[in-house]
């Protein structure tokens, strides 16, 4: 990732009409579906932390987290229901609101200092909302559906995943999640053009991409650990890694490595169209490379990923094995 502030100059007046707009948008999306979730979970179905035993697609009993739980644990879980769930538990954990805040405020700033606001701006807003709509359209498709997709040989998936936790909410995904999925993209892809200043952008998005894929899977096997139950998968995927779909470290390089190289396009389309219309139609390739990518998963986990271990003789894969 190469600095662009040579040749995209700065606009204070596109830039405060731009700000008023996008971020006055997003806080509202993010305050409308935060009373949502809290004030009126019957809308979403959103599982309740308290009771357990009410969750439907999947059910307790139809998560991948319930074979790796002792008998001990899961009479503590449905009496007590998900741990730390409570305002201060969620504040301070390690993917809390808080943490994940003060991550992106640094990460913004130093986007801001080498690319300007607006195109600091775009990465986060445009992160931000890649990563909530592709998480949540995942998420309530599963939930309302039972995610046959997701299916495995001879097995009925009952939902997708979900998330436990999070004080704030734009649509089904934590806020804590976007903002964490963003300074960790952004730090990765930076980093990726430093390390390695003479590649060109497939190159550092590549780079970008694996680095955040492997942070992930150090972090999500915690995250989705008995002791935390962040967020939690259904039963039923083909290859699971350290208890994971192997589709979300996938999913994770993927969304990275393409979300890099739309923002690095910015500005040649700002020299061609101009910032109004580059922002309309940075944007609109990030919501339509959102649907293409939800669509590719999809048929990867039906069709692609069964097709290959059935040539080898295998109806599922656990790496490592047990786990």
């Amino acid at each position: 990732m190469q600095s662009h502030s040579l040749y995209v100059s700065a606009d204070p007046s596109f830039d405060r009409k731009f700000a008023f707009i996008t971020y006055g948008l997003l806080i509202l999306l993010i305050v409308f579906f935060t009373y949502l979730h809290h004030g009126r979970p019957d809308v979403l179905q959103v599982p309740g932390n308290a009771n357990v035993s009410a969750w439907k697609n999947p059910s307790l009993e139809q998560t991948n987290i319930y074979d790796r739980m002792t008998e001990a644990e899961r009479a503590q879980v449905r009496e007590k229901g998900v741990p730390g769930t409570g305002i201060l538990p969620v504040l301070f954990d390690s993917q809390g609101d808080l943490t994940a805040f003060i991550f992106a405020i640094l990460c913004f700033i130093h986007a801001r200092k080498h690319y300007g606001f607006w195109m600091a701006s775009c990465f986060l807003i445009g992160s931000f909302v890649f990563t909530g709509l592709q998480e949540s359209i995942a998420i309530l498709l599963g939930r309302f559906t039972a995610g046959q997709a997701y299916a495995a040989a001879e097995q009925v998936t009952h939902g997708t995943y979900f998330f436990t936790k999070g004080v704030l909410w734009f649509i089904e995904t934590p806020v804590a999640v976007c903002l964490s999925w963003f300074w960790i993209a952004y730090a990765c892809v930076f980093t990726a053009g430093k390390v390695f200043p003479r590649m060109g952008v497939l190159g550092r998005a590549t780079i970008g991409g694996l680095t955040a894929m492997i942070i992930d899977l150090w972090l999500d096997p915690v995250a989705t650990s008995p002791e935390f139950m962040m967020w939690l998968w259904a039963k039923g995927d083909l290859i699971r890694v350290l208890g994971i779909n192997h589709s979300n470290f996938v999913g994770w390089f993927l969304l990275i490595f393409l979300f890099a190289i739309l923002w690095e396009w910015m500005p040649a389309l700002v020299r061609k169209w101009g910032r109004a219309k580059a922002t309309i139609a940075f944007f609109g390739i990030v919501l339509i490379t959102d649907v293409a990518m939800l669509i590719f998963l999809v048929v990867y986990n039906t069709y692609f990923v069964r097709n290959v271990l059935h040539l080898f003789g295998v109806s599922e894969l656990q790496i490592p094995p047990g786990w």
